[in-house]
């Protein structure tokens, strides 16, 4: 006669696995750096990139928006068939700008097309990629954001709150698997099933960079980026953005050291000279990264539309010193599977 226990156990063999509660980074080894860049949406921009930093970009990042539309979907796989043949992985900067859709949108699953097809598509290329989701979340700028400049909410649609469920799903439907399991881990977080026909969706390699604003814009309490925090589970990376005209360190090794987060590998998602020349910013930048060990990847922003205040080669003194503190070999200049 088979024991309890051990019927027990094998019966619990046979269940569906559930849907991935955790991801994976797809870091560097510990002490080496992805250097990354953004600036385009071509080999020439990889090509360009490379020759003003000094340095092949083991990342290249995308802007994208929240759209599902079947010229939408080529675009993305366009990137990253480009990124692959520069042999560079790919990171998409995704955002609703021009989409009308809210984060309580997003929670009911009114976004859903674009994160199944999101699934397939990075399931089908195979590469590590990664999705940096409603970026800067705390910054009034931004459609998605829960405040106005003057600190009034947007409204319940737009609520913190609501931003967490939003990227719960997100989470929970691009890195797939069992359905059934996906959509009874969304019924325990109050939120409606997913939308699709299959018993089970791909689990392509995908890791999840959560990136607000050090504090917030505007800077009020409530606008703290703990507010936005989504849990552990659901976010594969932190990190922030840092630019030339703002050399307060302080901001940023509060930031880091956060408690909630301090554990999870660390990107500058966007970091580079903005506006006038600043050298004293960019050794000051790599002096951080130096001192922190969990920062595993940089960005170097240059704008997709090339916009000259963000040009490296509209700044050759800044250029000068950024080739230079590039140069170790810790800055990584490809991922380990385009290594030559």
């Amino acid at each position: 006669m088979i024991h309890a226990r051990v019927l027990f156990i094998v019966l619990l063999a046979c269940l569906p696995a559930p849907a991935a509660a955790h991801g994976a980074a797809y870091a560097p080894e510990r002490g080496e750096v992805f250097h990354s860049g953004i600036g385009g949406y071509d080999a020439g921009a990889i090509e360009d990139f490379t020759a003003q930093s000094g340095k092949h970009p083991a990342v290249f990042q995308y802007f994208v928006s929240w759209r599902s539309g079947a010229s939408d979907v080529r675009f993305l796989e366009r990137l990253l068939h480009t990124s692959d043949r520069a042999r560079s992985r790919a990171a998409f900067a995704v955002s609703t700008k021009g989409t009308g859709l809210s984060p309580a949108d997003l929670a009911a699953g009114e976004g859903d097309g674009f994160l199944l097809a999101l699934n397939r598509i990075l399931a089908a290329h195979g590469r590590p990629t990664y999705l940096r989701l409603l970026s800067e979340m705390n910054n009034a700028n931004n459609p998605y954001s829960a405040y106005t400049h003057s600190g009034r909410s947007r409204g319940s649609a737009f609520s913190t709150r609501m931003f967490k469920r939003a990227w719960r799903r997100a989470v929970l439907v691009v890195r797939g698997g069992d359905v059934a399991a996906i959509n009874a881990r969304l019924g325990r977080l109050g939120m409606a099933p997913v939308r699709t026909v299959s018993a089970a969706l791909a689990t392509p390699p995908v890791a999840f960079m959560w990136v607000p604003l050090s504090f917030g814009n505007p800077e009020i309490p409530r606008n703290h980026p703990r507010h936005w925090w989504p849990g552990s589970e659901y976010v594969d990376w932190v990190g922030t953005t840092w630019y030339s005209p703002y050399l307060a360190v302080r901001a940023f090794e509060r930031f880091y050291r956060f408690r909630l987060w301090r554990h999870k590998p660390f990107t500058f998602s966007e970091y580079g000279v903005w506006g006038r020349e600043s050298p004293r910013f960019l050794r000051l930048f790599f002096r951080f990264a130096a001192r922190h060990r969990r920062v595993q990847m940089i960005s170097y922003y240059q704008s997709a539309t090339l916009k000259p205040e963000f040009r490296l080669s509209t700044h050759p003194r800044s250029r000068s010193v950024l080739r230079r503190l590039l140069g170790p070999r810790r800055y990584l200049p490809f991922a380990p599977e385009y290594r030559p």
